[in-house]
């Protein structure tokens, strides 16, 4: 049997895979990337940044609709959805590179639930869908604890 001799280029190449592994490795780890809640949290705190940024809102009140939202037993099912698109968060936050693909209409419905979920949790509506004011988070949005609840009733 012949022993191969390892080249110098392909010393070169396999040594630069495999920094390029480790980093990667470690900055997964370091970044917490492998931590499902916070990317979960920061997907959705990105739809917040694109999609809602011509309104005034409070971090703080975002972040508290978000641990809200992520909680709340009638979203089990949607955030297992949100838990894959979360993986891409980099892509998604980042870039507009997602909107060119297949799955197009399945993010944009995604950021359609966020949005509307947090409207109706919020004063919004309740101020007239005034965009100049400031928009505070009153309590999760379910209509099955309280179906008397008409964000969009006048009551003057």
């Amino acid at each position: 049997m012949k022993k191969r001799k390892l080249s110098r280029r392909a010393f070169i190449i396999s040594s630069t895979v495999g920094i390029f592994a480790v980093a990667t490795g470690v900055w997964t780890v370091k970044s917490g990337y492998l931590n499902t809640h916070d990317r979960m949290t920061k997907t959705i705190f990105a739809v917040f940044e694109k999609r809602l940024s011509y309104l005034k809102w409070d971090k703080a009140q975002v972040l508290s609709f978000i641990k809200d939202f992520i909680t709340h037993p009638g979203n089990k099912g949607y955030l297992k959805k949100v838990r894959s698109l979360s993986f891409f968060y980099p892509l998604y936050a980042h870039t507009n590179w997602l909107k060119r693909t297949s799955f197009a209409s399945k993010i944009r419905s995604f950021e359609e639930r966020i949005v509307t979920k947090f409207l109706f949790s919020t004063n919004f509506f309740r101020e007239g869908a005034d965009e100049t004011k400031q928009v505070k988070y009153i309590s999760y949005y379910d209509p099955y604890k309280m179906p008397c609840q008409n964000p969009f009733a006048q009551w003057r």
